[in-house]
């Protein structure tokens, strides 16, 4: 999108040797050959094109609910016996403890603890013969595989965040990019933070991904099929902005247009049909000569 500041029509036209303005001024900038060679003109059809717009948001990796659990005893006694140890994959219901009753018996009963869940020990604060009761941890297990992205949102992006939204994720320290959506956001803003948390899935986990692990997500926002044109098609002078459209052999004309999604070069634009072409290298100059109503010596 090219800017022309104030003043820069007057000193253009200078440089182009521009005669006086016309009393009322054309929609149509024409040319003769050789002043289009002189400029180098260069045009480039519209086309009919899917844009997207993208936020940026920054977080960590977590677990999501029900992908964790703390493992306790429901008897008072002390720990006999101790079978997984950190880092060890266990599957539901198998045993992980023992704990002797501290009732009177003869034997005393015993009582195993097993798995809640399938899934890795991330740590076991139990120590072997220490008295225990019931809601002492024991084991605290996760399921790795199954991570959500924990990110933030600030206010004046809230509004733009939807769930079901995709995104794509860059982890640190991981090469392949990942993909999300969007699956829970939290119902207030952080006061701590002044933002919004939400939490996005993965549609995969690699094995190298682990919690706390610093990530950032560019979240889709906005999609919008329509007619654009390169972005340097555009003339943007003081927020008004327009398009030299090719209408014929040596003749361009003026077309205001309105704006949208912008994305890899190209912005979506209304006024303006498909198949269309416009200029993309030369316009500034074109713009000179329609806002003074100058045209260019057949010789320059």
């Amino acid at each position: 999108m090219i800017k022309i500041p104030v003043g820069a029509a007057a000193i253009l036209a200078l440089a182009l040797s521009t005669v006086p303005a016309l009393a009322r001024r054309s929609p149509v900038v024409r040319l003769t050959p050789a002043n289009m060679r002189a400029l180098a003109l260069r045009l480039a059809p519209t086309r009919v094109r899917t844009l997207h717009a993208h936020e940026t948001f920054y977080g960590a990796f977590t677990l999501p609910p029900g992908a964790e659990a703390v493992v306790t005893p429901r008897i008072r006694g002390r720990v006999t016996a101790l079978y997984a140890t950190i880092g060890g994959y266990v599957h539901r219901g198998a045993p992980l403890a023992r704990v002797q009753s501290l009732l009177a018996g003869n034997p005393p009963a015993s009582v195993l603890v097993h798995a809640p869940m399938s899934g890795v020990v991330d740590a076991r604060p139990a120590i072997l013969g220490e008295a225990v009761v019931p809601g002492t941890p024991l084991y605290h297990m996760i399921k790795p595989r199954r991570l959500w992205l924990k990110a933030y949102v600030y206010q004046k992006d809230i509004a733009s965040i939807r769930l079901g939204q995709k995104a794509s994720i860059r982890a640190l320290g991981i090469a392949a990019r990942l993909q999300g959506r969007v699956v829970m956001m939290a119902p207030r803003i952080d006061p701590r933070r002044g933002a919004q948390t939400i939490w996005l899935s993965l549609a995969s986990t690699p094995a190298a991904l682990k919690p706390a692990l610093f990530a950032r997500a560019r979240i889709t926002v906005a999609t919008a099929r329509t007619v654009a044109v390169p972005r340097a098609a555009i003339v943007d002078v003081n927020g008004r902005r327009a398009v030299f459209v090719a209408a014929g052999p040596g003749r361009f004309r003026y077309t205001p247009v309105g704006t949208g999604l912008c994305e890899h070069g190209y912005c979506g634009v209304t006024g303006l049909k498909a198949g269309a072409r416009v200029v993309t290298q030369g316009n500034a100059e074109l713009y000179t000569l329609w806002s003074t109503g100058g045209k260019l010596k057949a010789d320059s």
